[in-house]
């Protein structure tokens, strides 16, 4: 049994309280129904963390109210900081949003407690229509409990200028871990007097560590979801691998990077190679360097891999307005609404084959390398309680990256401590 109070955090929300709303009043019908028609009526909330998205979400509530006259939505969101703890709060008050966004890290939590409506008679939804490593991170023992909203893969985006400038031809496909490190110390080294790095380091986990462990052969968790891979050879190499960038000075070590962000580092024009995500689309597009700015295959060890995650829309399993919740949630996950989302920029949709208009946004950035890596990419590691490992990952990447030589000793209590995470979820 899972240690309920780990589970709803240090705001001290009681998982009873949580299980208490699940079983308490049962005048809510636990089926999906039949959705409301356009002749219908109703009133939904709908709960999003993203106000840059705002734009494109009430773009997507208008065309579904071009359709469903009498049905309304009322949208609200919170910084992405505080939403899940809002979230919980709203559970155990039994008082969840209609349809809301959720994460991979937090999906199996609330889809294991009962709180998401099983999508499997959905009107119109097809798990075929997304990405098939997305279908299935938002599935629970068998049970599509999310409808995929967007994705973001990884790729290498870097600085033509500054490569140029250190004698370094821009990356035409995927590059090995040897010609990143190499192409790196060239840059710090031709340009490091200007305080600028080949590549900007940093611990970010799907963007960085994660893909380094999975291409030296390793995972993160295994298919079980019982076992950390922290301290297996492959994580102890990838992390060797970032280790070994810092001490010979290609990269700023982890105290730098806290007061310096990597993506800062890479927007302001003081690191060449960045490897992250196509979000970062968004914010490159206003960078002082944008001009300068491309995007290439991610780089690839023994192995070639990525990683895929994006938002998923869910329903509240105990929604009172089913029928026009069913409607709207349908609406969310159909090819106009990603088409709409796509149009917007805010994100690049889940929905196979409306990518174009995301992609042609801005032409110059190459963002059909992340749509190609879709294809292959590994699904974001998560579990039950991924929160609690999170913050671990937190705690101790920096650790291990330290740079006091007990690198080994770090990655073994991170994989002992998540063990323990894992070990209570069973």
């Amino acid at each position: 049994m899972i240690p309920r109070r780990s589970l709803f955090g240090a705001a001290g929300i009681a998982g009873a309280s949580l299980l208490a709303a699940c079983a308490g009043e049962s005048d809510v019908d636990p089926a999906l129904g039949a959705p409301a028609g356009p002749q219908d009526s109703g009133a939904i909330t709908f709960q999003i963390w993203d106000k840059a998205q705002e734009p494109a979400m009430q773009q997507i509530i208008d065309a579904f109210r071009e359709q469903y006259p009498d049905i309304t939505v009322t949208m609200s969101s919170a910084a992405f900081a505080t939403y899940f703890e809002r979230l919980r709060i709203q559970a155990t008050g039994d008082d969840l949003p209609d349809v809301f966004w959720i994460n991979g890290p937090n999906f199996e939590l609330y889809a294991s407690y009962g709180m998401l409506q099983d999508l499997g008679e959905l009107e119109g939804f097809d798990p075929a229509n997304y990405p098939l490593n997305l279908t299935e991170l938002y599935t629970y023992q068998g049970t599509p409990y999310a409808s995929p909203k967007d994705f973001d893969t990884i790729a290498l985006w870097y600085n033509r200028d500054l490569l140029h400038r250190a004698g370094i031809d821009e990356p035409t496909g995927s590059w090995s871990w040897e010609e990143y490190r190499d192409a790196s110390a060239a840059v710090t080294r031709t340009l490091g007097a200007e305080q600028i790095w080949g590549n900007p380091g940093g611990v970010a986990n799907q963007a960085y560590i994660y893909p380094l462990i999975m291409q030296a052969g390793g995972f993160i968790l295994d298919e079980e979801k019982t076992v950390s891979g922290y301290d297996s050879p492959a994580a102890i190499e990838a992390f060797s691998f970032l280790d070994g960038m810092i001490r010979e000075g290609t990269a700023p070590d982890v105290r730098y990077t806290t007061e310096n962000k990597p993506e800062d580092l890479f927007s302001s024009g003081r690191a060449a190679l960045y490897q992250s995500g196509n979000w970062q689309a968004a914010l490159l597009k206003d960078s002082p360097v944008r001009e300068h700015l491309g995007v290439a295959p991610l780089i690839h060890g023994a192995e070639e891999a990525n990683v895929i995650h994006g938002i998923g829309y869910a329903m509240s399993a105990r929604s009172r307005n089913k029928p026009a919740a069913s409607a709207f949630l349908s609406f969310l996950g159909s090819e106009q609404a990603h088409r709409i989302q796509g149009a917007a920029g805010a994100a690049n949709p889940a929905f196979v084959g409306t990518n174009d208009a995301y992609i042609e946004a801005l032409p110059e950035f190459s963002l059909d390398v992340f749509v190609d890596a879709a294809e292959t990419a590994r699904q974001y590691p998560a579990s039950q309680n991924t929160s609690a490992w999170l913050q671990l990952e937190e705690l101790l990447f920096p650790k291990i990256l330290s740079g006091d030589g007990e690198l080994e000793k770090h990655a073994q209590d991170l994989a002992a401590r998540m063990n323990g995470v894992l070990a209570d979820e069973s």
